[in-house]
């Protein structure tokens, strides 16, 4: 006992004991995970859970076989089939009323890797993960993928997405070919030259025109980048960018801004990956690190005002710190994901994303200052993050969100679940959905739905004939879900 007196009166002994209890707490945070599927009774939701809705049943995809009776059944009996991966999308575009919902999740497997084309066959329902690890001992990597690698690959190549890559084209273009099990129950190979034009209409068709069963992909070598990590002035950021795509040996590209109080929309933060001309088979893909400490981070600008201001300044401080170092291309693409759970009971935190052309984005974070709060500590509608990326020019699909080149603005928006908030959130992002439109641009589909049928159509002058081809395709009206229902039939 006189020992531990002795030792309490240590400076040293007080501090280690301190260092000990922080870090016994920071391994402890609990990382909740949102419950979605059928986490409310019989009824089927997506990630937010916004939207949940009574199913028939949800049929696990064995094969092929399986799912082609399924959806003949469908055609004799009326019913409705909605196609589900991991759920991500947020506007009830993986369920529907008294529907079927076929999870791809265990339609799998990788079916063929061809080192010399560089090309990878696999089901629709592996997820990007699955085809790192399965590409990476051959020293390739994926052309164009989201940031994150927890995705399904029918699921991405659904909502057509984009990721940081700025050399190569939307995730759309990297695909050769691939099997569709159409609305009629018929399996059909299709490649980018069919003369049905499937391919325009699966890409972004939301499941709405058929199950993906396999996708053949181009791939890339497993290049190895340096990080270059810049801090600007949003004003600067329109020459940055159109240098870096002229002119710099950049190959991967994103940027943050700053919604902190004291430098509201004026900050940015850049981080691009340089060509080093090295290739690698060897480094191992990189698994979820920091994962407490950056949910404490996160948590804390969760709380808005001065809070907000600490947690840009950390983020600044550990991009920073990222400088130099050397990353391979696999792993640029596998950014963590699971701190950013969020499950405080009475709120929700979503994701919208705005397109703006290039040429127009200047003028356009000035003039969304007079849209948003800059302090929103008292706010219920809060804006955590947003992230900034490059799209490329695309006139490939119907439903297109990048008309020219665009820079994409991935934002991560918390509010409350009482009608009045709901209401006044809603009524913000079509605030801002307006702004977007005025300065030539568009949002992103996969999220929930706030904007309005017009701001919908305004948006994808191209749904008209997405609706026209669609009953030409599936005149029984087979798939259907949601998202459908609401916006285009």
């Amino acid at each position: 006992m006189q020992i531990m007196t002795e030792l309490l009166k240590k400076p040293w002994f007080l501090g280690s004991l301190v260092v000990i209890f922080v870090v016994v707490v920071l391994w402890n945070i609990p990382i909740e995970k949102r419950k979605y599927g059928l986490s409310q009774g019989s009824l089927e939701t997506d990630y937010t859970g916004l939207l949940p809705q009574h199913v028939e049943r949800v049929v696990k995809a064995e094969n092929r076989d399986d799912m082609q009776r399924i959806v003949k059944e469908a055609n004799r009996n009326g019913q409705k089939i909605s196609v589900a991966g991991l759920q991500h999308s947020q506007g009830g575009h993986t369920y529907y009323k008294d529907g079927v919902v076929l999870d791809m999740r265990t339609f799998n497997k990788i079916l063929e890797i061809d080192e010399r084309k560089k090309t990878i066959r696999v089901e629709a329902g592996a997820s990007w993960e699955d085809v790192q690890e399965a590409i990476q001992p051959h020293g390739l990597a994926l052309k164009v993928t989201q940031s994150q690698s927890i995705f399904t690959i029918g699921g991405s190549l659904s909502v057509n997405a984009h990721g940081r890559d700025i050399r190569f084209g939307s995730m759309a273009e990297t695909v050769k070919e691939m099997t569709l099990l159409t609305p009629s129950g018929e399996i059909k190979n299709i490649t980018r030259d069919d003369p049905d034009e499937w391919m325009k209409y699966v890409f972004g068709g939301y499941g709405l025109f058929d199950v993906i069963l396999d996708v053949t992909l181009e791939l890339t070598e497993n290049d190895v980048y340096t990080i270059h990590t810049e801090n600007l002035k949003t004003d600067q950021y329109e020459s940055y960018i159109n240098e870096l795509l002229n002119h710099r040996n950049t190959a991967m590209h994103y940027a943050r801004v700053s919604v902190a109080p004291s430098t509201f929309l004026d900050d940015m933060v850049v981080v691009n990956y340089d060509y080093t001309e090295k290739q690698d088979h060897k480094t191992v893909l990189k698994k979820e690190q920091g994962v407490q400490l950056s949910k404490l981070a996160l948590d804390v600008g969760r709380q808005g005002g001065d809070l907000e201001d600490l947690f840009w300044g950390t983020q600044k401080r550990y991009i920073g710190s990222l400088d130099g170092k050397e990353i391979t291309r696999n792993n640029v693409m596998r950014s963590e994901s699971t701190f950013m759970e969020y499950t405080k009971p009475g709120r929700i935190e979503v994701l919208q994303e705005f397109f703006v052309p290039v040429h127009a984005y200047k003028d356009y974070i000035n003039d969304l200052k007079q849209v948003i709060p800059a302090n929103d500590r008292n706010d219920d509608f809060k804006v955590h993050n947003i992230t900034v990326r490059y799209a490329a020019k695309e006139d490939f699909t119907t439903l297109n969100y990048a008309k020219e080149d665009m820079l994409g603005l991935v934002v991560l928006i918390q509010h409350g679940l009482k009608e009045e908030e709901i209401a006044n959130a809603t009524s913000l992002i079509q605030s801002w959905t307006n702004l977007t439109l005025e300065h030539g641009g568009t949002y992103y589909l996969p999220y929930y739905r706030y904007q309005t049928k017009e701001q919908f159509r305004s948006s994808y002058p191209g749904w008209e004939e997405f609706e026209e081809e669609k009953l030409r395709k599936d005149p029984n009206n087979v798939f259907q879900n949601m998202f459908y229902e609401y916006y285009v039939k």
